[in-house]
This record gives structure tokens, sequence and C-alpha cells, in this order.
């Protein structure tokens, strides 16, 4: 998100265009190593009646991702990093910028939103709305030290975070092979509903204002329209 601040010249030159892409494999190999990593920890919580291999399995494509991640991250050590210092660049000139910048992952993160906040069953807009409050909270620590935006976007994060990790446990259990799966996936689900109903009812607190011009957050439904349980 910092490199995408700087000038064009810079961001456009072979140089950075070769850095950025050794860069993006390894965010991308070490993310499935990461993730994983917590699939497998989520489901060590709930591993009651779950088939052996299916930690065997999940052991064989975390040796996959970590060698993946190794070559990925040998690749950058390679790669000679642009030299900043021959474009300079105004303090004015970067805070326009990062001002822009702010204001339209605001305007994305908004949009969705609109999406999930009435509707649990929007996995991938979930998902997507995880990754656009990441950038948008590095962002922000660059732009302010506005400590109570950090932490509202914090707990977003972490909130979105737990959803998409239950996700992926239930996902993976539901698309392996062998059976008495049924009581952890049970168990998956109301774990990421609770862990839903809690990011709906704390989004809207305060936050709207920080964001940017009022309405650009939507109202929070009432509590009665998210007591529900999901059905397994």
């Amino acid at each position: 998100m910092a490199r995408r601040l700087l000038p064009r010249s810079v961001r456009s030159s072979d140089t950075a265009g070769q850095y950025d892409q050794a860069l993006k494999s390894v965010l991308r190999t070490t993310s499935q190593l990461r993730d994983l990593d917590t699939l497998e920890d989520t489901l060590e919580h709930h591993k009651t009646g779950l088939p052996a291999d299916v930690f065997v399995v999940l052991e064989n494509k975390r040796s996959d991702a970590a060698a993946s991640a190794k070559a990925a991250i040998e690749v950058l050590s390679e790669v000679p990093a642009p030299d900043l210092d021959e474009y300079p660049m105004s303090k004015k000139r970067l805070s326009r910028r990062l001002e822009k910048r702010v204001a339209k992952r605001g305007q994305v993160v908004s949009g969705l939103l609109t999406k999930v906040v009435e509707d649990e069953s929007k996995v991938d807009e979930l998902h997507t709305l995880r990754k656009e409050v990441k950038k948008l909270r590095y962002l922000i620590e660059l732009a302010d030290n506005r400590q109570d935006r950090l932490q509202r976007l914090t707990g977003w994060q972490e909130s979105l975070g737990a959803i998409h990790d239950l996700d992926v446990a239930v996902t993976f259990l539901e698309s392996s092979d062998g059976e008495s799966k049924g009581k952890a996936i049970r168990e998956l689900k109301r774990a990421r509903h609770s862990h839903y109903v809690k990011f709906v009812r704390g989004y809207s607190k305060g936050l709207a204002r920080n964001l940017g011009e009022a309405g650009m957050i939507p109202s929070r439904p009432a509590d009665s329209d998210l007591s529900s349980e999901v059905r397994p």
C-alpha cells in the first residue's frame, strides 16, 4: 500500500515491476502458508469425530506451501529494489496522494458493507471486505496517528479474519473425504455466526464520522435481526 503512493516514474520502471512481482509472490505464498496453519489450529479446536487423515492431508499441503514460500523469498532476496533517492517527492504531494487513497479505500469499504451487514451468507464479499479493511488500516497508519480509528479498524480485521478462517475450515471439511464431520461443521458454523454478529453490532460505533461524510457507512441492522442461529 505504501509503494502505490510513490511517483508513477518509480512504479512504472522495469526495476520496480520486477521487484513488485517478486514481492507479490512472497505475499501470496506466505499467505497460503498462514491460512493452512490457521486452518489446522481451527480444526484442532473442533476435531471431535474428525478422521485422522484430515490432518495428514493438511500436513502435506503445508509442506508444499512452505517450499513455495521459501522459493519465493529466495527470488525476492536476489531482486534489486528501486533506488528511491532518484525520485524526489514533496511531502505536500505525497500527503495529497495519501488522502485520495484513504478516501478511495473508504468508499470501497462502505460499498462492501452495504452488501454484508444484513446477509452473512456473502462469503466472498466478507473476504474481500477483510482485505479492503486491511488496506485502509495500513493507509491510515501512514496518514495520521488517530488511535481510535486504528483500533476500530483493527477490531474489524479481527472479526472478519475469524469469519474467514471459519469459512475456510467449513469449506475444507465439506470438500474432504470421510464421514463423522457433521458435528465439527455445525460447531464451526455456530462460531462463525457469533463472530458475524459481533462484527455487525460493532462496526458502526463511531466509525462512520471518521471515514467520511455522513451516510457513507450504512446503518446497522436491529439486533433482533441478528439473533437467529445459522442452520447447519
